[in-house]
């Protein structure tokens, strides 16, 4: 029973010691962080316009790209009824980019089929750049981010070597840790370059598969605007 408390004991005393050591290097990282200088602030202040970004365009994608096969089979029917106006009443109120492009082809419905289809492709690149709004700043990120980061150890090795030569000293361990206090700028800036680029690939895949069923949506609704005027030749257009 001794052994056992004994060693009970010193397990405890480990965990305690384990656990001592996690916070001071917990906090040890956090001040080696504050230990980059001055360049972390326009890299930080880079990351928050990305995260925003990223999420901003996220949802706004999301709404403008979502695809609801109810109304969409709604529209077709109004159209092979030729309630044209309806129709184009009908999608004006929903929020999607679909819904405006097909819009535009039914406001010139009763025009030439090559009219309706310049109108929707006039509209859907109208969408396409709502799409891709601020996309161009996750690019800058990603680009910039990493040169701050640098940047800032350059400055920071140029510094050192620059306190060498004022001091005439030569000292290993100054010019180690200073030196990696300087790489902490090309780690966060390298960090937040990976999160631009990766929110900038991951919302241009989102969008190219939004342009592509916008590309259906709009053929779709422009062929049963067609079948629309050919089968009845003869009645005019609510237009």
């Amino acid at each position: 029973m001794h052994v056992l408390s004994v060693l009970l004991q010193a397990t405890n005393e480990n965990l305690v010691e384990v656990t001592q050591q996690t916070v001071i290097e917990g906090d040890s990282y956090f001040h080696i962080l504050l230990k980059g200088g001055w360049i972390l602030v326009p890299i930080f202040l880079l990351l928050f316009l990305s995260v925003y970004i990223i999420i901003e365009r996220w949802f706004t994608i999301k709404n403008l790209g979502r695809k609801d096969t109810v109304w969409f089979a709604r529209v077709n029917e109004l159209i092979s009824e030729n309630k044209l106006s309806k129709a184009a009443k009908f999608c004006s109120e929903h929020p999607s980019s679909y819904a405006k492009v097909i819009a535009a082809g039914l406001n010139d419905a009763a025009k030439d089929e090559q009219i309706i289809q310049d109108s929707m492709q006039t509209e859907a690149r109208q969408q396409i750049t709502k799409l891709e709004s601020k996309m161009n700043y996750l690019g800058i990120s990603a680009s910039v981010a990493p040169m701050l980061g640098f940047l800032g150890t350059i400055f920071g090795v140029i510094r050192i070597f620059y306190n060498i030569a004022l001091t005439n000293d030569l000292n290993i361990a100054s010019i180690a840790d200073g030196l990696y206090q300087k790489m902490i700028c090309s780690g966060v800036g390298l960090f937040v370059g990976i999160i631009a680029y990766a929110g900038y690939y991951i919302l241009s895949g989102y969008i190219d598969k939004v342009v592509s069923n916008m590309d259906k949506y709009s053929n779709d609704a422009l062929r049963a605007i067609r079948e629309s005027k050919s089968a009845l030749p003869s009645v005019e257009s609510e237009y």
